[in-house]
């Protein structure tokens, strides 16, 4: 089975009264990070009511760069993200039940989560878990799928992979316009090169079908005839470990059709297309020369120069034409926006390491990926 939750009827209803909506939906703002899952989550520790969690004291011989407890990290993540400005939608990745929760407590009640463990499709296994602001969006609908030959079975694996994977989607409506969102958050294989390659297909096809369904099943049901247009925004986060020069990222952002020629999306990669954006590209937000940071998202808990450092992390955007609309043109991919007329503003990877202490003299990294922020912007 697919893993599926609509919203509640009569709070999707209630935002079929077109004279409420008043402003539209002008930039998102979203994060993705994988947190590194608790290996001592058998003894969860509760979140101080007040700071942090001391940490331990280590001996001035060890490794400064080495793993700290999720207890001592999953504050300092948190702060990370939230210390970068306003966060609209977060994905997450490697996330286990206890982690999940404790996520949830530091984002504070704003913040409406979503998603199942990969194992059985409850709380078993990692998650890869969608938060977004409930004072900003409302959830529509939700599912998640198995990165597998066959993706409505829980615990489904294909390939050469290690472990079963997943995609969380998720539609939200934003509350003041009434504009649809979809979110993809997805955590590839760490072995299998070939599942990587496919998973990619997969979400490409999955992608366009959910969107395309959500998108006519809310435009029969809406009174507003400004707001839904059957061609919202779809965005994919996640941790695909495939760096740009693999096929788990080349398929993700392959202009070809698929090769079940099922319809599907091709994929913008949010720091490629803030890098190579058209100087002409309008917009009302400051405009950022380069993507912001470091370029390598995955460090492991090593030293800085670490030969295993690469780009696998990522935060992309459907593209507005269909692979098969782009194969047969000539323009520039430079002009190329996302679906619903959406760009890449800003762009951010924010680092995971914390240098000479903080306020409780604790440093170390907080993760071994860094965090990807991105801003988007519609303009039309």
């Amino acid at each position: 089975m697919v893993t599926t939750s609509y919203a509640n009827s009569e709070a999707s209803e209630s935002m079929n009264i077109g004279p409420m909506r008043t402003s539209s939906l002008r930039h998102l703002h979203l994060a993705t990070v994988n947190v590194r899952y608790d290996g001592q989550n058998s003894r969860p520790v509760p979140i101080p009511s007040h700071g942090t969690v001391p940490p331990a004291k280590l001996p001035p011989w060890n490794n400064k760069y080495m793993e700290r407890p999720w207890s001592e990290r999953r504050s300092r993540l948190v702060d990370a993200l939230l210390s970068v400005g306003d966060l609209d939608i977060i994905g997450f990745q490697e996330v286990l039940h206890n982690q999940l929760l404790d996520i949830a407590t530091l984002l504070g009640p704003r913040f409406v989560h979503v998603g199942v463990g990969r194992d059985d499709g409850k709380q078993a296994g990692e998650y890869s878990p969608i938060y977004f602001d409930g004072t900003r969006f409302e959830l529509v609908k939700w599912k998640t799928i198995w990165l597998s030959p066959t993706p409505d079975i829980p615990g489904s694996k294909g390939w050469d992979t290690n472990l079963c994977r997943i995609a969380t989607l998720v539609t939200l409506r934003y509350k003041d316009g009434g504009e649809l969102v979809h979110v993809v958050n997805t955590h590839y294989d760490d072995q299998g090169v070939r599942a990587r390659a496919e998973s990619s297909l997969i979400i490409r096809d999955h992608a366009h079908r959910w969107a395309s369904q959500v998108d006519a099943e809310e435009q029969k049901r809406s009174t507003s005839t400004s707001t839904m247009r059957g061609n919202s925004p779809v965005v994919l986060l996640g941790d695909f470990n495939s760096p740009p020069e693999e096929d788990g990222y080349k398929n993700i952002t392959s202009s070809n059709p698929l090769p079940s020629g099922s319809p599907s999306f091709t994929f913008l990669d949010s720091y490629v297309h803030l890098s190579t954006r058209s100087s002409s590209t309008p917009g009302s937000r400051s405009r950022q020369s380069i993507p912001y940071g470091p370029r390598d998202t995955y460090t492991g808990f090593d030293p800085p120069g670490n030969r295993d450092a690469k780009r696998i992390d990522f935060i992309m955007l459907a593209s507005s034409r269909s692979p098969e609309d782009i194969k047969n043109s000539m323009e520039d991919e430079r002009k190329q926006v996302g679906r619903g007329g959406w760009t890449v503003s800003q762009y951010a990877c924010v680092d995971n390491w914390v240098e000479g202490g903080d306020v409780d003299e604790w440093q170390g990294r907080w993760s071994d990926h860094r965090a990807v922020r991105a801003t988007l912007e519609r303009l039309r």
